[in-house]
Order: structure tokens, then sequence, then C-alpha cells
């Protein structure tokens, strides 16, 4: 990059394209943009003709934003073609102005430089492509690991503890009908409300580890999420938050009915304990033409940064004061059973999108 090739004194080759795809493919806008104004200050010191290399790397820009979305919808070969048309514009363009002209030598060294930086592009998005696969499979390992320590300690522990906690409970419910102090009372209170939570805690380590059995199901997905926001609504309603909802008539999926109304609830339930109070969810639902029904939970809660949002759904792992984690993992574990997948997208203060793409039904 440092050392272009140059045929003429208008036209020069070499690899600045490279970088300038890969930092608006794989880092965003700002890499992008940062990466096209070093570039075009190398270009001062490196060839002539700085308005030209800024015409087209402003077509490049151009193209990269409109492109990157459809990018990433795609596995590695679809993303290679993509990529691939998107480079091409600006070589075969070139190609028939010189052709045009009369430049057959240009013509085909434009050609044969254009096809080795195409050949560069192309091995180094296969390179980036299977190391981030390589580094999924490594976080679905380790997810895994601590799946099956959830799933050994639920079945060896979960059964011998709930027991005796059931027993001190009713004997703590007992303990209320005698003549107590208003304190005594309050403690009381406050441990059959500890121990509640705690078999809940173990009713989850139990979802977690009970394997999934049952066929799947058709399942009318309009009436479940209907009937999952009724369940809430009560809930939303005594912190002050008002639920909206706009969800597509006939929505079918195929999968376990009262699994996917869990994470219905437990997601809007969160939504709720994000804003606290005084607040609005959204939430929305509709077939997509890849074959996914998706449905959009939003908040406008206290939002999550990009840390919280990467460990969010792992065993142990909560924003909540009092929370285990448990809840998310097991929404992602059912999701996943169903050739489904869970997209969070948030922003701190701001709120946060729950995202439940869902086979639709064929």
């Amino acid at each position: 990059m440092s050392e272009p090739v140059l045929y003429s004194q208008v036209y020069k080759y070499d690899f600045k394209v490279v970088p300038i795809i890969l930092s608006f493919l794989y880092g965003g806008k700002r890499a992008g943009f940062a990466a096209v104004f070093a570039l075009l200050i190398t270009g001062l010191f490196t060839g002539p003709k700085l308005v030209i290399l800024a015409g087209n790397y402003t077509i490049f820009c151009l193209l990269l934003l409109a492109v990157t979305p459809l990018f990433h919808r795609y596995r590695i070969k679809g993303k290679v073609i993509v990529i691939s048309l998107v480079y091409l514009m600006i070589p075969i363009t070139r190609g028939i102005f010189l052709l045009l002209k009369g430049d057959y030598p240009q013509t085909i060294f434009e050609v044969s430089s254009s096809s080795i930086i195409l050949a560069t592009l192309i091995a180094i998005i296969y390179l980036i492509e299977n190391m981030n696969e390589q580094m999924e499979m490594r976080q679905e390992l380790i997810r895994r690991e601590k799946m099956d320590v959830v799933s050994q300690l639920a079945a060896s522990v979960a059964h011998e503890v709930r027991n005796p906690m059931t027993s001190v409970r009713g004997f703590m419910q007992l303990m209320q009908n005698e003549s107590l102090t208003e304190k005594q009372d309050m403690y009381i209170t406050i441990s059959i409300e500890e121990l509640d939570r705690a078999q809940g805690i173990i009713t989850q380590y139990l979802d977690l580890a009970r394997p999934q059995t049952n066929p799947f199901e058709t399942i009318d997905l309009t009436s479940v999420i209907h009937q999952s926001i009724n369940v809430m609504q009560s809930y939303a309603v005594l912190n002050s938050i008002h639920i909206t909802h706009q969800v597509e008539e006939s929505l079918e999926i195929v999968g376990f009915k009262l699994e996917i109304q869990q994470v219905l609830i437990n997601i809007i339930k969160n939504a709720i304990e994000a804003i606290k109070s005084e607040g609005e969810i959204t939430i929305s639902a509709a077939n997509q033409s890849n074959g996914f029904v998706s449905i959009h939970i939003e908040d406008n809660g206290v939002g999550m940064t990009e840390e919280q949002i990467k460990k969010l759904g792992s065993p142990y792992y909560s924003t909540k004061e009092k929370g285990t984690g448990l809840g998310l993992t097991l929404c992602h574990h059912i999701v996943k059973q169903m050739g489904g997948q869970i997209v969070i997208e948030s922003e701190l203060n701001k709120g946060t999108c729950f995202t439940i793409n869902l086979p639709a039904k064929y």
C-alpha cells in the first residue's frame, strides 16, 4: 500500500481498498471512515492525483454503507458473492471506459490487478469468518460446559433441598397463626418470601436440567403473545407502565407452547423491572421474508452496555440485584431448542429491545 504500482501519471494500483472494505464490514462506520482518512493522508505521499483517489474512496464508502447490512445476513459464500459484486463495480466501469478509449494494454493491466486485489480480499474475508466461527464455537463450548454443570447440580441436589425447604415454609406459616408481635410477623413474612424465591431458583435449575422429550406442536403464536401480555398486564399497571402491542394475525410456529409462553413472560417481566415505573413497553410480531417470525419486545428502561449484552444469558450473570441469570439462560435454551435465536440491542439510559426469531410454520 505504501508503494503503489503506477501505470501512468493518472492511474495507480494498490491494495488500499482492502482495509477500507474490511473496516466498514467488520468495524462499522467509524472504523471505515477512519481508514479512509488515514489512507487519504498516506495517498499524499505515495502518488499523484489525490482527487481521483478521493473520488474512488467516496464511491466505495457510499456502496459499503448501503451493502454492509446485507453482507451480514449471509454466511461465508453469500458474503463473498456480495462483496465481490460491490468491489467489481468500479473495475468493470473503469475497464469499459478504457476499452472505449482504445487503451487495451491498460485494460489488461486493470483486469489482472483487480483480480489480484479481489483474490486478496476474498482470502482475508475467509480468514476473518473462520476465526469468528472458531471463537463462536469456543464460546458455545464454554456455554455448554456451564450448562452441564448447572444440570448436574440440579439433578443431584434440587429434590433433596426442596423437601426440607417445604417443611420449613409450612412450620413458618403455622407460626403466623400464633400471637406474634408486628416485628416477628414481618420477619416470618420475609423468610417465607425468600424461601419462595429459593424455590423459584431451584425450579429454574430443574427446567434447565430436564431434557425436552415432548414432540413439537403447531402453535398459534398470535394467541400465545396476547395471553402472555394479559398475564403481565396487571404487573405493568402496578408499576405505572403502559404496554402497547401490534401483533400480526395468524402467526404460526412449530415448537413448545408452554415454553415459548414462559420465554415471553420472562422477557416482558424483565422489561417492566428495567423501567421500574412510568414507562412504556412496545411488543410487535410479524412474519419475515427469511422464513422466520420475529417478536420484538422493546422498553424505554435503563438499558445496558455492550459488555453487559455479551454476558447476558450466561448462567449466574444478571443485571438485577437479586437476579441469578437463570431466567434468560432458560429463555435462550428454549428458543435454541426450537431452532430460533434471541437478539438483544440496547443503549444505556435509553432502553432495550429483545428480538426473538423463531422458524415459521410452512
